[in-house]
This record gives C-alpha cells, structure tokens and sequence, in this order.
C-alpha cells in the first residue's frame, strides 16, 4: 500500500468534517474511532473536544492545513479536479 504515512491525517480530516454540526453521521464516527483504535491505538477524544459546536466552515481552515501539511491532497485538487 502506498503513502500509508498519510492515513493519519486523512483519517483525522473525514472525522473532523464527520463531526461538524451539521454533518455527523454515527455509523461514520464509529467506524472512524474503530480505525483510529486499532490502527494507532489512540482515542477520538480529543478530536471530538476539537470539533464541538464548529461548522464545516469554520472546521474547513483546519482540515486543509492538515491536509497540505501532512498529506499530497493539495497537488490532487490541483492535478484532478480542474
């Protein structure tokens, strides 16, 4: 599997927009912290504590700064979606 060191913050990324106020859906959340459970062997909370009352708008700053930082979204957008 390829760039598997990205999965961290991918992973954070959907779980951040997930728990927005507008947008949680709890099979997601579950499945996410599952993930994060067996694959990091670390807990949501501090996710969750990050996200509360926040809309995607306000979450979205964030998110892409994780993104560009830790991850090749940023060229994606750039590459695939003109």
């Amino acid at each position: 599997m390829k760039h598997t060191n990205e999965l961290k913050a991918i992973l954070t990324a959907i779980f951040a927009i997930n728990k927005t106020s507008e947008h949680e859906d709890n099979d997601i959340t579950l499945v996410l912290d599952y993930a994060f459970r067996r694959l990091f062997g670390a807990n949501t909370n501090l996710l969750i504590l990050s996200c509360i009352g926040k809309t995607k708008e306000q979450m979205m700053p964030e998110v892409m700064q994780l993104l560009e930082s830790c991850t090749q979204y940023k060229t994606y957008l750039e590459e695939y979606k003109k």
